[in-house]
């Protein structure tokens, strides 16, 4: 709590300091579209930045995450002013190609964007970039988790698995035991990261899905993604997995003690760790996802600008304003979130600042994190990445409960992909 003060101090007085500024001739009022998380929090920190930019205001729409991406569309389209929103890695190819929003170089101060690059994870700036431009400053940033039960394999003597085979043996050891079910899995093929969550144990395996001219590789049964499924699908013939419909499930169910293995997000590790109201908590942590690379997906929401905004040169200079308030140098927002909301992010810098690491160090281990970070790979997003993934996961899906070859999956994953990018390559 007091870090949160200390925050929220320091937000108050730099916009005491920046009241001294002349304000705006007259006031400019930016639409900035989110989707509806934590809108208290937006609202304070938009009242910050106002505080600190005489002469800009700043209106907040919000929008129900299943409803966020149809909702923007319909306002590019529509010609709604729109002009900061929340953007996402799996979307911006389509929006940037579309011409819905424009590269940070076109509106920021020369050198501003080279400036903040250099702190970026590499997987967040690879999720905000498109053709060579940034388009975006991190909102949010993660990566998808091996998540163990300490308590669990320390009672049963089980060592930390390093390699998929490892989760295996330790699963089936707790299953001679008593344990029914030692994983527990999000197995739902509506969500996209259904797929993710594949991706990133995939990533653990040192596995590219698609090569350097996005094409897909991993229908070969060499490939770390195919080998990955075969896993998978094997673990849930030995009913060695527990399938769950949303990571919500997943925290109760882990808190429950007859599960030792998860793969999520970290902010659900937190959740689970919240000793406010899981009986647990305290007894979960993050590993290196197995596999010989321990790499894993890394994933970036972020703040971008719209091209209709970066055409009017007032009103693309308040943007700038306001999304490096909210995303840049000295991080007071993204520190903000992250001690409040365990939200991650793509600031490396944070990893080293007692702001983020006191709080988090209460649910997660820092610098096993920040290792991770360093070695996690962004996914590969291109204009037909979202129709692709419809497809192929109720495919995957299917693969997983022994209901369809993991060959014939891999096969045909593979051979939809290309048949969209060579679509693609000829628009």
């Amino acid at each position: 709590m007091k870090i949160i003060k200390k925050l929220l101090a320091g937000m108050a007085i730099a916009g005491t300091a920046a009241l001294a500024q002349p304000a705006w001739a007259e006031d400019l009022t930016l639409e900035f579209v989110v989707w509806n998380y934590s809108l208290d929090t937006i609202q304070d920190n938009v009242r910050q930045f106002e505080a600190a930019n005489p002469g800009i205001k700043v209106k907040v729409t919000d929008y129900t995450w299943p409803d966020y991406q149809d909702s923007l569309i319909l306002r590019f389209r529509g010609n709604t002013q729109t002009d900061v929103i929340y953007g996402g890695q799996d979307w911006l190819p389509a929006w940037a190609a579309a011409g819905f929003v424009a590269p940070l170089e076109d509106i920021a101060p020369k050198g501003a964007v080279d400036d903040l690059k250099k702190d970026i994870a590499g997987f967040a700036l690879s999720d905000m970039t498109y053709k060579g431009k940034l388009y975006g400053l991190p909102y949010y940033a993660d990566t998808i988790s091996f998540i163990y039960n300490k308590k669990i394999l320390d009672d049963a003597g089980i060592k930390v698995p390093e390699t998929w085979e490892d989760v295996t043996a330790a699963a089936e050891k707790l299953k001679a035991a008593g344990m029914e079910r030692p994983i527990v899995y999000e197995y739902n093929q509506e969500l996209p990261n259904f797929f993710d969550a594949f991706v990133a144990q995939s990533y653990g395996r040192g596995a590219d899905l698609f090569d350097a001219e996005q094409k897909a590789v991993f229908s070969d049964p060499q490939n770390g993604a195919y080998k990955q499924l075969e896993w998978l699908a094997d673990a849930f013939a030995k009913e060695l997995v527990q399938p769950e419909t949303h990571e919500s499930k997943i925290i109760p169910a882990m808190n429950t003690g007859k599960h030792a293995f998860t793969v999520v997000y970290n902010y659900v590790l937190a959740a689970m760790n919240n000793k406010a109201d899981q009986p647990r908590a305290g007894e979960f942590a993050l590993a290196p996802m197995p596999g010989s690379a321990h790499s894993t997906l890394g994933f970036s929401k972020f703040y971008a600008v719209t091209a209709k905004t970066a055409a009017d040169p007032k009103r693309a200079e308040a943007a700038w304003k306001f999304i490096n308030f909210m995303a840049g140098k000295p991080y007071t927002v993204a520190k903000r979130w992250a001690a409040e909301k365990g939200l991650g992010f793509g600031q490396l810098p944070l990893f080293e600042d007692p702001a983020v690491i006191e709080p988090w160090g209460k649910w997660i281990d820092v610098p096993t994190l920040s290792k991770q970070v360093a070695t996690a790979k962004a996914g590969t997003w291109t204009e037909w990445s979202a129709v692709w993934s419809a497809y192929f996961r109720p495919l995957l899906a299917k693969a997983m409960v022994g209901q369809a070859s993991v060959a014939d999956t891999m096969k045909d994953g593979a051979e939809r992909w290309n048949t969209l990018r060579d679509q693609f390559a000829k628009q």
